[in-house]
């Protein structure tokens, strides 16, 4: 049997790893799927948004239907997405001047609540074969104008938290905040701040990812405090967690969006893939409590791992620098065009 729904505490929660049903805010497992092409109207039925926000939008039709399927991955997974990262692909919506077709899929999803604090998680598998080339993006959480592309935030009214493979399949959190050095965002490398090896995806196995945003303090409309914190967990271990964030200026703003957004990209061939690649997605979890880092069998449910709400000791991450020139062009910031 395919272990996602468990009882915590003989509790019973009918989404995995979050602490309780009422914590969770969004749960897709794609169960409730057949196999087979995965479009806009289902996307729109699973990630459910709320009734106000009309920032909603979503791709996962690109390339006749192509790029997005539910595709069967065995007893313990079940129906999982999976997501065509074509040859030759560059960004979410392709580049005809270059011949390259669209990557992948994309979703917006307005959250039907917010918080200051928000959990996210997914369970993703590269498939034998990913070429990680360059770089290219993964999903996470953002608020306010959800900044992403060519944009500096100048007033603190958006912020994004996303995540990236690098060259090699580095793995990096690319936030946008108040503050950041590039126009495109800072990287901040999985490596605990220099503490530990610098952390990889790698081909063949499956990978759990789970991100905590906390948004910082405001002392005053406009003037926030830097200590946003940022904090990523993969297969199990912390490799991010860096507190020095000026994500908004207003206590208005809050977390709001998950944001699935995954392609190649930069904008340039060098970053293109050179043949088919796949990755799946299972499991992709948003709560406002804490979210076990590490999938547990029914019978360790007791000693699941969950992160506790104190802070523990912080180890700052440092910002970097892309090495390389600068992509795209300034656009929305619902990215159209812009990729880096």
């Amino acid at each position: 049997m395919k272990f996602k729904f468990f009882s915590i505490l003989l509790c019973a929660v009918t989404v995995p790893f979050a602490q309780s049903v009422s914590d969770t805010v969004s749960f897709v497992n794609f169960e409730n799927r057949e196999v087979g092409v995965y479009g806009n109207d289902a996307a729109k039925e699973d990630f459910k948004r709320n009734s106000t926000d009309k920032s909603w939008w979503y791709a996962m039709e690109k390339n006749n239907g192509e790029n997005s399927r539910v595709v069967y991955d065995g007893e313990k997974h079940g129906n999982v997405l999976q997501l065509k990262y074509p040859k030759g692909c560059l960004g979410p919506n392709g580049n005809e001047s270059l011949g390259a077709p669209a990557c992948a899929g994309q979703i917006i999803q307005p959250l039907e609540r917010t918080a200051d604090t928000m959990w996210s998680a997914y369970d993703i598998f590269f498939e034998d074969g990913f070429e990680f080339n360059l770089g290219g993006k993964l999903p996470g959480l953002c608020g306010g104008k959800c900044y992403t592309g060519d944009a500096m935030p100048a007033t603190g009214d958006g912020w994004s938290a996303r995540i990236m493979w690098r060259r090699g399949g580095n793995a990096v959190q690319l936030i946008y905040f108040m503050g950041q050095i590039s126009n495109f965002g800072d990287d901040f490398k999985w490596d605990l701040g220099g503490t530990i090896p610098q952390k990889q995806f790698t081909t063949g196995k499956w990978h759990r990812i789970v991100n905590k945003v906390s948004m910082n303090t405001v002392s005053a409309p406009g003037k926030g405090d830097k200590n946003g914190r940022v904090q990523a967990w993969l297969d199990g271990e912390l490799v991010l967690d860096v507190d020095t964030l000026r994500l908004r200026d207003y206590d208005t703003l809050h977390v709001d969006k998950f944001y699935l957004s995954t392609f190649h990209g930069g904008s340039t061939a060098e970053w293109s893939p050179t043949h088919d690649c796949y990755i799946r997605f299972d499991n992709v979890t948003v709560s406002t409590d804490s979210i076990a880092v590490t999938e547990k069998a029914p019978d360790e449910l007791s000693k699941v791992l969950m992160i506790p709400r104190t802070r523990t000791e912080v180890r700052s991450a440092k910002p970097f620098r892309v090495n390389g020139s600068k992509v795209g062009t300034k656009k929305a910031h619902y990215e159209v065009d812009v990729y880096k």
